[in-house]
């Protein structure tokens, strides 16, 4: 009996000691060293435009805004004033007559003449036609709900009427005789061109036209598109395609009147292109 006493001891003790995992095994370390990844790391640095907004022409204004504050304004798609919309942006800091802003991670600087405040309007009504900022962009959409914060909007993207829920503060509406943000007609040699107004003066009207570029007219040949009235079905009106105007025949009103599908009546049939969803603010009755 003591012999095999013996010998099951020694097996026993024979055996390997259990491993223990302790605060060294990195299995069981409660405090990982964790190396940051710099590509997921957020980049808030401003990239800065270096170049001044160079298409305004007229008197200069003394800035009434301040730091923080929200305004409309001319925003570059990128370093270069070659290809522009109209936007909300935040003001950066005043200097002289000029405004340094930054909407998003671009800075730039503009004249304050062609800024315009972007504040909370009192309770919009339903079908009010307006300019709503998207990002970088401004596009024309119809109120379709809102409150002291938030404003539904009914736009026209990939020829789909959608609505977008966006704050007061980031809707400009395009009510009374018109100003900017809103759609225009100008002369254009033979044709009649169409656009977004940006400023007017009594020396000129710059108006941002189709492929985003600027175009320097002269007041009187600028006519403010009517917004307060709805397109009817099949009714002959004029549209912009580029953004030169058109013939058109409404095929369809949708959305109450937020948009219509348009047939130009002069150039042959093709998907998505004619007929096309547009919105209503991109038709017209002739204006000259």
């Amino acid at each position: 009996m003591s012999l095999l006493l013996l010998t099951l001891c020694l097996g026993a003790c024979s055996e390997p000691p259990e491993p223990h995992r302790g605060p060294g095994d990195p299995r069981e370390a409660t405090n990982r060293t964790i190396v940051p990844d710099h590509r997921l790391v957020r980049k808030t640095a401003a990239v800065r435009n270096p170049e001044t907004f160079p298409w305004y022409v007229g008197p200069e204004v003394i800035p009434s805004c301040k730091p923080g504050d929200r305004v409309w304004t001319p925003a570059p798609i990128g370093r270069t004033w070659d290809v522009i919309n109209m936007a909300v942006a935040s003001v950066v800091r005043i200097d002289g007559n000029h405004v340094v802003l930054q909407a998003g991670v671009l800075e730039f600087t503009v004249p304050a003449a062609v800024l315009l405040p972007a504040t909370a309007h009192a309770r919009l009504t339903t079908r009010t036609p307006v300019l709503a900022c998207l990002g970088l962009a401004g596009e024309w959409g119809r109120v379709v709900s809102s409150d002291k914060e938030t404003v539904g909007v009914a736009l026209v993207m990939a020829q789909t009427v959608v609505t977008r829920e966006l704050p007061a503060n980031a809707v400009l509406p395009l009510t009374g005789k018109g100003g900017p943000g809103h759609p225009v007609t100008f002369h254009r040699g033979e044709n009649i061109g169409f656009g977004l107004l940006l400023y007017l003066n009594r020396e000129k009207a710059g108006i941002i036209t189709y492929t985003g570029k600027l175009e320097l007219v002269n007041p009187d040949q600028v006519r403010f598109v009517p917004l307060d009235a709805t397109p009817v079905r099949n009714a002959t009106m004029w549209s912009p395609f580029a953004d030169t105007l058109e013939e058109v025949r409404i095929q369809q009103v949708l959305e109450n009147g937020a948009a219509v599908e348009i047939l130009f009546v002069s150039r042959p049939q093709a998907p998505l292109i004619n007929p096309r969803v547009v919105t209503s603010a991109r038709v017209t009755r002739m204006l000259w």
